[in-house]
């Protein structure tokens, strides 16, 4: 918490990053959007090697409305201004096809899934009454209720409910209770967590924000949320996993107006892999696979595996266009110690994992990677625990308290899983020791 206080203010001082690029990079997120909605929203994409690489129109359709309304927010921008009408105007015949109308009908369970694409036009000046009257229909319905869901799944179906009530003039009520219930009321699991748990922590920042356009309050305060999210952040950067890192670097722009110093640093990591791949890459993108390809199915397959992540930095992008949330042209200098980046460094560069990232850290000058010092030691605690190395998680957390860096949600839960594994190295040998005492298994209910 102390790091990220000395980080907000050296941000005061720092020149925040130039608009121009933004609206940039804005700009070509919304042209591969065009190019998504052309492509890929009459039937979606189906792969016949991959199915994983299946991606459903009416996906297609939810990500391209909802990346249309946020960039809609920037007003200043002409050049964003004029993309986004002729794009709102090719959506609409998908968004409220005959397609989307069925589901309704027949789906009244995922009715505010289909609905979603027409509320995010609704919102932008283009209403449908028709499209509306059928969608009163659908949620009045008594099957409407009939899904299980989980919490951030709760969340999107409540800001997809409040953005209809709100474009209508029925004002709709936040969901504050489902978020004290979700991921964001409770401690992470920053080492043992999946990707689908990060996703379950972006996707519901996102709509407790609402994308910044009517927030409801956060169930926890902000500063002990971004510091998990520091942690998330560092994990997304060294496993290269672009999509992911750019939804965690959200949490900044929609919860506030302070970049720490690892938050503007993966701002930075990722503006420089776009600028150098043209486009955010994705580990779905094969490019033997592409060069196998005929033109036409070329097309289709390029945007079916990079659109999103396209998406992704372009809602980052939008949300930084913000007066006051662009992030740091250079990374905040903090009160770390002098030296500390070289120090953890010396015991990261002992394995041999090599990201993105490292070109990007490495052209720094001392002060600014001292300023990252712990967003290294995430990096290291996590490489750790990956593969189990323990004496090396013991090493690294003796330099994180000798370095003043423990007071952080990812080194107090490595110092507890350190913990457990003494208690279990204890158990293990005395059971080794004792053949007749083993230790049994818990019963699993199931």
């Amino acid at each position: 918490m102390a790091d990220i206080m000395r980080s907000a203010h050296a941000q005061e001082e720092t020149p925040r990053w130039d608009e121009a690029d933004l609206v940039r990079r804005l700009c070509h997120a919304l042209d591969i959007a065009k190019l998504a909605v052309e492509q890929l929203a009459p039937n979606g994409y189906v792969s016949e090697t991959l199915p994983e690489k299946n991606v459903r129109p009416e996906k297609v359709l939810c990500e391209t409305s909802i990346l249309l309304l946020h960039a809609s927010s920037v007003a200043g921008a002409a050049e964003v201004q004029a993309r986004v009408r002729p794009l709102a105007e090719l959506l609409i015949p998908y968004a409220r096809s005959e397609r989307m109308l069925l589901g309704l009908c027949l789906e009244p369970s995922v009715a505010w899934d289909y609905a979603l694409p027409h509320v995010c036009l609704q919102r932008l000046g283009y209403p449908d009454p028709q499209f509306d009257y059928l969608l009163s229909q659908s949620v009045e319905s008594q099957a409407h209720s009939g899904r299980e869901r989980a919490p951030h799944r709760m969340l999107e179906q409540e800001w997809i409910a409040r953005g209809w009530h709100d474009s209508k003039g029925t004002r709709g009520s936040p969901g504050t209770q489902t978020a004290r219930i979700s991921i964001l009321n409770h401690s992470m699991d920053l080492f043992g967590g999946t990707r689908d748990d990060i996703y379950a922590f972006t996707h519901a920042l996102m709509y407790v924000t609402d994308f910044n356009f009517e927030p409801s309050p956060l169930p926890r305060p902000r500063s002990m949320i971004l510091a998990e999210a520091e942690a998330l952040l560092a994990r997304c950067l060294d496993d290269q996993d672009y999509d992911l890192a750019g939804e965690v670097l959200l949490s900044w722009p929609l919860t506030g107006e302070s970049w720490s110093a690892g938050a503007a640093f993966a701002f930075h990591v990722l503006a420089r892999v776009e600028d150098k791949a043209g486009f955010l890459p994705t580990a779905g993108t094969r490019i033997s696979e592409l060069s196998s390809l005929e033109e036409a199915e070329r097309t289709k397959y390029f945007v079916a595996t990079i659109y999103h992540t396209a998406y992704v930095m372009g809602l980052l992008c939008a949300a930084s266009l913000r007066p006051g949330f662009a992030p740091p042209a250079s990374i905040p200098i903090t009160s770390a110690q002098g030296g500390s980046a070289r120090q953890i460094l010396e015991l990261l560069d002992r394995g041999p994992q090599r990201a993105h990232w490292r070109d990007e850290f490495d052209d720094l000058p001392e002060p600014q990677a001292d300023a990252l010092s712990g967003f290294l030691i995430n990096i290291g605690l996590r490489r750790r625990i990956a593969g189990r190395d323990f004496a090396g998680l013991h090493e690294l957390l003796k330099l994180v308290y000798e370095l003043d860096l423990a007071d952080t949600p990812a080194a107090s839960q490595a110092a507890e899983i350190l913990e457990r594994i003494t208690a279990f190295g204890k158990i293990a040998g005395d059971s080794q020791r004792h053949p007749a005492r083993q230790v049994s298994s818990p019963a699993i209910e199931g």
